[in-house]
């Protein structure tokens, strides 16, 4: 082995950005300025600029470059320039200290080397990372402390920023916690109105209408919920046939097991997308070599379980038991998952859904399930017996989902550590939507939760519990769900009064944006559910049938050179369906211009009452050139994605998002607004068709959609050959679940390196 120091001058900076090293080695984050690593400075060496000691491979020729960023790495960093080479590159020595200095944007280097046997370089990095880990821990603990005092003014600054924070801040107390669709009314009628569309459809002409009775969406969330995915097997073929979705990062601590958190584990139970980022965890995980367990409620008594323990957890002043029941799941290789389902007579709901009863209030008592779900998470890895008396122990990485689950990283923090339990485990929490805290009113969270004042103080937010709070202030790194959205939830619009402990998290590096992946299923030259099977190779040819086909069975016109464009959504005005329907006589009206007039679209989605009407009305106002599907077919969807040239996705709220990252698999490229992670998956038609992969809205106004949906349209059939240039590069982008358990993995590794958080005195 051998150890490396980066040493800059550099005057470049300004408050707030530091100067990062990146470069061929993960430990440089493999050239990403997402993952570089921090130089720093004080008063007395400015303006040098010194890295902490790296531990790499001996005997490689390393590349790297600085960069300025700021601090919380949000934003588009400053590369060097003025390189001879383009990059600045040593070579490792073993047994030896390699010490590179330098300045900013001059080629010279002076490289000097001093013995070190192989434990001096762990002490000397231990120490550097040591000193640097625990000041900003400090920082971080002194910015919490900044936030609380604040949080009445952050609380209130988010109602002015845009109508979604003014709703969502407004909602009424007994819906604002479980995830429903954003703003979205309850289908509590659904099954009746499709039964009563299909009757009003017998007989009719399109078949479309024929198979519009849907699914009843009453405790479903997004559409991704009622998506399929691929099992085990199905997927370990396609790892072996897509060169793309393969791992390529080395992840260091392989050897410590992880404990998935989640109030959602598809297929046992789902509303949203949760349920399958956690089914997906349960599978990428155990592939990459970890022993992997997934904590979830038993909502129902599912079939396959068997009884494996249980355990007195306190909970309101009360001994409550909680029972455990065990499914392992093989993945390949005798690798699997252990599933643990929580058993309690809160917990199971025979009827209703997760969070809410059949009318849409919240259970009453949401708060003590999901405490439960907690504690039993945290006990789960210390006292469940597998194979012969083999336990987890308490060497483990927590991921913990949303604010379900939002109580672990707090019980980890206040209970577990200082009572010398769990003392060497991690927690990441995952924020998936920010827009539901676990925000309940009443509680004496000393007694509740059975903690000290500290822990109640971190619980504290206005005259309520916050759990997000909570566990944004005590979790050891916080992972958001996209690169975008990570940072959106450090402003008032996307943090919802929580922006200041998301910033503090920001600051101290424990804050990190990860997109979700997309099923091995999205695969066009595999997928059953369409109508031809293609590649980049031959979409032309594919997308031409699929197009056709999609087109006779939505009851459209058959016309080739039409631009067929597709929505799949829930039907709310998180959607932007609102705006959808403001736009569709513009679109529809032949003008002379070659564009409008020649566009047919097909809209699949259920939700509000008012928008199901303004499909429905659109499809009677223009027969064969719009086909308006309320209701939801899973085969549908994929026949969708394959067959239309333009995706439609005009979001006003997006954390992640799946299907855009679906349509491009399929050459189908999407229409986003600029938010969340639709921007960071879709890269506008600006950058050039070598680069573009689809189109940006930024702004989300009537005039701003006509004008994108003309510039697409007007591509697709004025500039074929740019078109399928961009449709080419969108077919090999790589989406895929291993690529964001490489990032995870990296955070892991990072994770176990830094010291644990630290709340207690």
């Amino acid at each position: 082995m051998s150890a490396v120091i980066f040493q800059v001058e550099c005057r470049e900076t300004r408050p707030g950005q530091l100067v990062f090293v990146t470069g061929s080695h993960a430990a440089l984050g493999n050239w990403s300025p997402n993952m570089a690593t921090p130089l720093s400075t004080n008063v007395d060496t400015y303006p040098w600029w010194q890295s902490a000691a790296l531990s790499l491979p001996a005997g490689q020729v390393l590349d790297y470059k600085f960069t300025l960023q700021s601090e919380d790495r949000s934003g588009s960093p400053k590369w060097e320039e003025g390189l001879l080479n383009g990059n600045r590159s040593t070579v490792l020595v073993a047994d030896m200290i390699v010490t590179v200095r330098t300045s900013w944007g001059l080629p010279t280097t002076q490289t000097s080397t001093a013995p070190l046997q192989s434990h001096q370089i762990g002490r000397v990095m231990r120490r550097t990372l040591s000193e640097s880990n625990l000041a900003r821990q400090s920082e971080e603990r002194t910015l919490v402390l900044m936030a609380e005092s604040s949080a009445g003014t952050a609380a209130a600054e988010a109602p002015q920023a845009q109508p979604l924070a003014a709703s969502l801040a407004a909602r009424d107390q007994f819906r604002r916690n479980f995830s429903q669709s954003l703003l979205a009314a309850l289908d509590d009628n659904l099954p009746e109105e499709a039964k009563a569309q299909e009757a009003d459809s017998e007989g009719a002409s399109s078949p479309m209408r024929r198979q519009a009775r849907g699914v009843s969406l009453k405790h479903i969330n997004s559409f991704s919920a009622l998506s399929s995915l691929a099992g085990s097997e199905e997927k370990n073929v396609a790892r072996e046939g897509l060169g793309r979705a393969q791992p390529h990062y080395n992840p260091q601590n392989l050897g410590i097991p992880v404990v998935i958190v989640t109030s959602e584990f598809a297929p046992w139970s789902k509303t949203g997308g949760l349920g399958l980022v956690a089914a997906s965890y349960s599978y990428e995980f155990p592939r990459s070599g970890h022993r992997t367990m997934v904590v979830s409620p038993m909502y129902k008594h599912y079939d396959g379980l068997k009884p494996i323990g249980e355990k007195q957890v306190s909970v309101n002043g009360r001994e409550e038991t909680v029972k455990y029941h065990h499914l392992f799941k093989e993945v390949c290789d005798g690798r699997g998952c252990d599933c643990i389902f929580v058993e309690h007579s809160s917990i199971l709901k025979e009827n209703g859904g997760l969070y809410n009863a059949d009318d849409g209030t919240e259970y009453p008592d949401n708060l003590f399930r999901f405490t439960l779900l907690s504690l039993a998470a945290l006990e789960a890895p210390l006292v469940l017996e597998f194979d012969g008396g083999f336990t987890y122990g308490e060497k483990v990485v927590f991921l913990a989902n949303d604010w379900q689950a939002g109580l672990v990283p707090l019980y980890l923090c206040h209970k577990y550590r200082p009572n010398r339990a769990h003392s060497q485990a991690r927690c990441l929490y995952v924020v998936h939507n920010l827009g539901y805290q676990g925000q309940y009113h009443g509680y004496n969270p000393n007694h509740f939760f059975g903690v000290g004042n500290e822990a109640a103080g971190d619980l504290a937010m206005g005259n309520c519990i916050n759990l997000s709070k909570a566990a944004l202030i005590c979790a050891d790194r916080v992972i958001a769900v996209s690169p975008n959205y990570a940072n959106e939830i450090q402003t008032p619009s996307g943090g919802f009064g929580l922006q200041d402990f998301v910033r503090a998290k920001a600051h101290a590096l424990r804050l990190h944006g990860i997109l979700n992946g997309i099923d091995d299923c999205w695969n066009p030259s595999k997928d059953k559910h369409i109508f031809y099977n293609y590649s980049e190779n031959n979409f032309l040819e594919g997308k031409a049938v699929n197009k056709k086909m999609l087109q006779a069975n939505m009851g459209l016109n058959e016309d080739p050179h039409c631009v067929l464009i597709g929505f799949v959504g829930r039907l709310t005005w998180q959607k932007g369906v609102d705006v959808i329907g403001s736009v569709l006589p513009w679109l529809m009206q032949d003008t002379g211009n070659g564009v409008t007039g020649n566009v047919q679209l097909v809209m699949m989605g259920n939700g509000e009452k008012q928008y199901a009407e303004t499909l429905n009305k659109a499809e009677e106002n223009y027969p064969g050139r719009i086909c308006g599907f309320v209701g939801f077919d899973p085969k549908v969807e994929h026949q969708i994605m394959a067959g239309c040239d333009l995706f439609l996705m005009p979001s006003r709220y997006e954390p992640c998002g799946l299907p855009q990252m679906s349509a491009q698999q399929y050459g189908t490229l999407p229409i986003v607004t600029a938010t969340g992670g639709l921007k960071d998956t879709v890269r506008d038609i600006s950058e050039g068709p070598d680069l573009a992969t689809g189109f940006h809205i930024t702004e989300l106004h009537p005039n701003k959609l006509k004008e994108v949906l003309y510039k697409a349209a007007e591509v697709v059939l004025r500039r074929p050959t740019e078109f399928q240039c961009m449709q080419r590069t969108a077919m090999l982008k790589d989406f895929y679940w291993p690529q964001a358990i490489d990032e995870y993995e990296r955070h892991i590794d990072f994770t176990m390196n830094d010291p644990p958080t630290v709340r207690c005195a």
